[in-house]
């Protein structure tokens, strides 16, 4: 009699777990709601922060103490600052390259040129190129509008560690971590000064492999997650307690969803970015970056990032509430359950505000 109690007791159970499976499973997308936030912007002000707050923001980045205490004020973790790549010097790509950032950057402009005309400029000519920003390519060749340090050069993380050190110095006791960005090449392929190139050959070498493209592509990817995981790893030993959240940017050519090589604690991966995506896009990237977060850590929290950008007169690209609404929904219905944000300001304007807030919730 007894063993027939538990078993009607183990039946039930399992019955309420399955029906509280396909409950949420069956829910449709408008019900849903992200659980987590993580926002590329700053609370600046009380008002900013009472606002990223409302919207449901629970993960923000801040620059300084006024901003750490309006964070932990209205419930946010504080990430302290934003890390970039340190190196002895600027990446080198071809002269093909280097002619199309000069181009997109107005290298050949007036410098006197008042701003507001040189953007004009800047926006035409980057429409005209189709330039992403960062995001997956278009054209068979497009960079990025800024320099970014031969990261691959910086031997033992000389520099890196120096300007780490700096940074945490400055950080408040009780910040959350730190954010992690633009980790990446100027031409989204690899940099090609004398010392990066002589690794590689090293590589090619010792690995018995020919200079074919995708012994290259293999080359560049394992640098740039042995970069990644070498500071996570400095960070980690100085302060074991922070947690890591990163922005897989600029894209890598030809795999784009690497960010799981990466040890970060949170590794936010475009599903959607500046440039709208389709919805079958968004689906597959999302359900990708969630089921293979832990394929090579198990501690790796798999975040779908979308680019938002609010002004329709910008060449970043431009998503209207309705669409910003689409994809939250769709990321949503594909079983995402945190999100990442950039431009993180742009959550706070009217349209965009009532999106998040909808769709987002704090616990």
């Amino acid at each position: 009699m007894i063993f027939r109690k538990l078993e009607l007791v183990f039946f039930w159970g399992l019955a309420l777990l399955a029906g509280g499976c396909l409950t949420s499973e069956n829910t449709p997308a408008e019900n849903r709601k992200f659980e987590r936030l993580f926002c590329w912007g700053r609370p600046t002000s009380e008002a900013v922060a009472e606002r990223y707050a409302a919207a449901g923001v629970t993960d923000i980045m801040v620059g300084n103490r006024k901003q750490y205490d309006l964070a932990r004020k209205y419930g946010m973790k504080a990430y302290w600052g934003c890390f970039t790549p340190a190196g002895p010097h600027r990446q080198v790509m071809s002269p093909e390259e280097e002619k199309l950032q000069a181009y997109l950057t107005g290298k050949d402009l007036d410098p006197k040129m008042p701003r507001a005309e040189r953007m004009k400029i800047l926006h035409k000519r980057r429409i005209e190129k189709q330039h992403r920003y960062g995001g997956e390519p278009v054209r068979e060749i497009d960079v990025i509008c800024r320099d970014i340090p031969c990261f691959i050069s910086d031997e033992d993380l000389a520099l890196s560690r120096k300007k780490l050190d700096q940074m945490m110095a400055n950080a408040p006791d009780g910040a959350a971590g730190m954010f992690l960005d633009y980790f990446g090449y100027m031409n989204n392929r690899g940099c090609y000064c004398e010392k990066c190139l002589a690794k590689y050959r090293k590589y090619l070498a010792e690995n018995k492999l020919k200079d074919k493209p995708e012994n290259r592509t293999a080359f560049y990817r394992e640098k740039l997650a042995e970069y990644y995981n070498k500071v996570i790893d400095y960070i980690k030993s100085r302060h074991p307690d922070y947690k890591i959240a990163v922005h897989v940017y600029p894209d890598f050519r030809n795999d784009h969803l690497y960010g799981n090589r990466t040890k970060a604690d949170y590794c936010g991966q475009t599903v959607s970015w500046y440039f709208k995506f389709d919805e079958a896009k968004i689906r597959k990237y999302t359900k990708f970056v969630i089921a293979h977060a832990k394929d090579h850590f198990p501690n790796v929290e798999g975040l779908p990032f979308i680019g938002l950008s609010a002004d329709p007169g910008s060449s970043l690209g431009y998503k209207t509430p309705a669409e910003v609404e689409h994809d939250l929904r769709t990321i949503l219905s594909a079983g995402g359950r945190t999100v990442m944000v950039c431009n993180g300001h742009d959550i706070l304007k009217p349209g965009y505000f009532e999106v998040f807030r909808k769709y987002c919730v704090r616990k």
